[in-house]
Order: structure tokens, then sequence, then C-alpha cells
């Protein structure tokens, strides 16, 4: 072929040819970076998006969670202010089924079945409620009352009365060796005491974190150690019930790789408890706190006054607190695990079928331990309901005479210092606001503040979770 050809129209139609498709693939990739390039950053610009509404989302959830959280605890506080108008209100009807005078009601129990028409809880409750609460809330709608709309979220309020359990702190009615004695017999006693054997020897019977052995005794001198004034370590002999000192109370913090010195002060918070030596997570979650989500199940208390409410206290409570009193001569009930348990199971048993308060007065209770009283009592109506012969009664107690009155003073049945738990819900957002609520009304502000106690009470402790 000439070269004139090859320059010819159809020559550069060719070439004009394969220079266009050259320029096509070149802005085909072009494009293809360029949609890339923008894919990128609309995936980036959506996620950042996504992620900050996420945020604000879950912000908003948040504080919409606390404050239902704090109308849970007020609406509960104003309740509980209300208590004795409703126990003046059922006070003829129990006197006229018991025969004796009624007891402060505990309407702080039934808080959470109260309040619920408050919050139109769902029947798919976000906080577990059982069946039972919300069939008793469901035949309430205030969601049309004005002011009283859904909030868009629930709560479920726990509450338990601090002076139902064991008092660790410094008692505040007794003083010197006689304060001491007191925490260190109902301490012994809830760690199983005389019992033999004793359930909880696994539990002191190996090393700690810090590789020490720690018995029941070193944590009943540990606890007292931690709030009395004095540096020298306090000694309780079980047998005979007698309080001594023994070198110094620092000795074994001062030995641990971080050293530190026992406080020689009331305690402030229950956390702290987790300073005194042998206190470890086994100890708190057999002891102290089961279960960090019911109260009602924490066995000891740095709030109470040394005395036990009979118609709040854990069943173990009660019995290590009466037990106390038997420390140097302990019968069956004290010694025997078989008659603890019947005890234990006894009076659990009672409490969920009529949950509302047993005892009049605290020799209401001297007499269900002895197994003694009148046919409206609590022992003889579970004698005749049961049979005299029955597995399931424990055996009575032979209390002497002379210890009735310091029974007497052990014991009360009434409540002012209650532990409000409201934990709230709004979509994924979980709230829980622990507080402690003293309602006694004979409560003073400390000098020179002036005032009285207000009608909501005054908290003592206040944690937002």
């Amino acid at each position: 072929m000439s070269s004139a050809h090859k320059n010819g129209p159809a020559g550069r139609r060719t070439t004009a040819g394969r220079h266009n498709r050259r320029e096509q693939g070149v802005a085909l990739v072009m494009v293809l970076t360029v949609v890339a390039i923008l894919s990128i950053f609309l995936a980036d610009f959506h996620e950042s998006t996504t992620t900050a509404l996420s945020i604000a989302a879950s912000q908003r959830d948040q504080l919409r969670a606390e404050y239902i959280a704090k109308s849970g605890l007020n609406l509960t506080r104003l309740l509980i202010s209300k208590e004795p108008q409703i126990t003046r209100a059922v006070a003829p009807l129990y006197r006229l089924l018991i025969k004796r005078r009624a007891p402060q009601i505990n309407v702080w129990r039934f808080a959470d079945q109260i309040l619920g028409p408050f919050f139109n809880r769902p029947a798919t409750d976000q906080l577990g409620s059982d069946e039972d609460e919300i069939a008793l809330t469901s035949s309430f709608d205030l969601s049309e009352a004005e002011g009283l709309e859904s909030l868009g979220g629930t709560f479920h309020i726990a509450a338990s009365v601090e002076n139902s359990k064991i008092n660790l702190n410094n008692p505040l009615f007794r003083s010197g060796t006689d304060a001491k004695r007191s925490t260190a017999m109902q301490l012994f006693m809830l760690m199983g005491g005389h019992q033999n054997p004793n359930p909880y020897d696994p539990l002191f019977s190996r090393q700690d974190a810090d590789g020490h052995y720690t018995t029941p005794l070193d944590i009943v001198s540990a606890a007292i150690d931690w709030w009395d004034y004095d540096q020298r370590r306090t000694v309780f002999d079980p047998g005979s019930s007698m309080i001594g000192e023994a070198g110094s109370e620092d000795d074994v913090y001062s030995s641990l790789d971080d050293p530190y010195q026992v406080k020689n002060a009331p305690y402030d918070s229950l956390q702290e408890l987790r300073m005194i030596r042998g206190i470890d997570d086994d100890f708190w979650a057999t002891f102290i706190e089961p279960d960090p989500d019911d109260p009602e199940k924490r066995q000891v208390t740095i709030y109470g006054s040394g005395s036990v409410n009979v118609n709040e206290a854990p069943p173990l409570v009660m019995l290590a607190r009466l037990c106390s009193f038997l420390i140097e001569q302990p019968q069956a009930l004290c010694r025997d695990p078989l008659e603890g348990a019947k005890f234990v199971q006894l009076v659990g048993t009672m409490r969920s079928l009529v949950p509302i308060a047993w005892f009049s007065s605290p020799y209401d209770f001297v007499k269900f331990v002895e197994g003694s009283g009148g046919p409206t009592d609590l022992y003889p109506m579970l004698r005749m309901l049961l049979g005299a012969d029955s597995p399931l009664l424990f055996q009575p107690l032979s209390i002497p005479h002379l210890l009735r009155p310091a029974l007497g003073r052990a014991f009360i049945t009434s409540a002012s210092i209650i532990t409000i738990q409201s934990t709230a819900a709004v979509g994924r957002a979980r709230v829980r606001l622990d507080t402690v609520v003293n309602f006694d009304r004979r409560w003073t502000p400390p000098p020179p503040n002036p005032g009285t106690m207000p009608a909501l009470g005054v908290l003592h402790y206040y944690r937002l979770d």
C-alpha cells in the first residue's frame, strides 16, 4: 500500500478513532475514580451523621431516664411520707382481725405497684416486672390525664428498710465496750456463729488476694476497729462474749503492697466496708449484697441504730440478732443448722403469702420465737394450721426472764431510714438512682442550723449510675 493511501482520509479516520477510544477510556477511569471518591465521602458522611444522631439520641434518652428515675424517687418519698395517715385508716380493721394495735404499714414494699399508673408501665416492661405487678397497674390508665401523658420510658422502685439489717457502724444508742460487744455478737452470728458444721467454713479456709488467711473473728475485730477511736486491735471471745485488746489494729494493713491506715471514725458509705480486711468479692456477695439490684436482700447496713426491725429484716438477720443474746449458751435454733433453716423457711413463706407487718411490738416477736401466746399470736396459729408435730416448725427458744427487756430494746417494729432504688429505662438507656432517705420525725439539723424534718425526708446518700 502506498504512503499516500496511508495518509489519506481513511487513514486519518482510523487514527482519530483510535484516539477517541483512548480518550473515552481515560474519561471512564476518571468518572469511576470520582464516583469512588464521592462514595467514600458519602459513606464517611453517612457514618459520621449516623454516629452523631445515635449519640444525640442516647444522650437524650439518658437524660430522660435520669429525670424519670428522679420522678420515681420523689413519688416514693411522697408515698412514704403519707404512711401515718394510711396506718390510721387501716388500724381499726387490723385491730378487729388480730386483736392488737396495728403496726406501721410497709407502704414502701408496694411502691412499684401503687405508682404504676403514673408512668403507664407497658405489658412488655423493659425492667422485667412480674405479671402480678403489670396486672395490678394495667387497670389504671392516667395517660389521658392532663400533665400525665406518656413519659416514653418506665421506672422500677425497690425499697428496703435500713434498720432491718445488722448495723456494722458505731451504734447510735450504745458506747464503749457495750457498742463493740453488740456489733461483734451480731456479725459473728451472721457468719454462722456456733453452728456445727458452719456452712460458711469454706469461705474462710483459703488465702485472700494478699496471701492472708482471715477468720470470722478477724473480720469481726477489723469491722469494729475501723470505727472505734483507739489504736488497739479489738479481740472478741464468742465463748464469753468478752471484748479485749491486743496489738495494733494497723498491723495487717501496713503489710499490704499498698498500705493504708484504719480510719478510726464511723463509716460514711456501704462501699467503705471493702476497705476491711477479709471483705473480698466472695464475702461481699455472701453476706453484704447478694443482689445489687435488690436492696432487700442486703443483710448489713451502716445507717442503723443497732435495733432490728422484725417486720422487715431478712430471716437470717433476725436469727443472727436473736442468737447474739444467747451466744454464751446457744440453743437448738442457734446451734443446729437444720433448725435455723426451718426458721428462715417459715418466716420467708409467711411473708410471701401475706406481705404485711406481722408484729405490733418487739414482744410479739419474742412470743413467736418462744412458741407462746394466745390463739391470735403467730406461732400458735401456725401450730394449729400445720399440726403440733409438723417438721416445718422450728424448736422454740427458752429465753431467760432477765433477757426479755434487752430483747425488747434490740428489736423494733417501725422504720425511719429507708433505701430507695429507682431504676429507669428509656430505649437502650438505663439509669439507677440509689438513695438513703431519713424520715425520722425526731431529726433536727446539726447546730447551728435551724429546722425540722422536711415532709419528704432528708437524703443521707445519693448516687446516680
